[in-house]
């Protein structure tokens, strides 16, 4: 099965990379493991607490970060608001992603 690629980049001090690679056929449920990458200004790893919610503002998936990286499993498709809560530096402004309903995402996040 060919795979399928999508990058989206939003700008602001922000930057989130969308990279869906999707290598099977999507089951009935939804299993997309999201992999995040938090990086500081200068590009360095950073730390914090990395959350997805969804229109109504809940909380769908989150993970904290360590060395600037964490993994979040069984995350459903839609669209979401990603926001950052760092250790240190500045939080970015919240930004929309489409993540799809399964395969393995990378998610690159720079704090502000």
């Amino acid at each position: 099965m060919p795979q399928r690629r999508a990058t989206v980049w939003l700008s602001s001090g922000f930057a989130v990379a969308l990279i869906a690679l999707i290598t099977r056929p999507s089951p009935a449920y939804a299993d997309a493991v999201v992999t995040v990458q938090l990086k500081d200004p200068q590009g360095q790893p950073a730390d914090g607490k990395v959350m997805l919610s969804g229109s109504d503002g809940k909380p769908v998936a989150s993970c904290s970060t360590q060395s600037g990286r964490c993994e979040m499993h069984a995350v459903p498709g839609g669209s979401f608001t990603v926001s950052v809560e760092p250790v240190k530096g500045n939080a970015p402004k919240p930004r929309k992603v489409m993540i799809p309903p399964s395969g393995n995402v990378s998610l690159m996040v720079a704090t502000g």
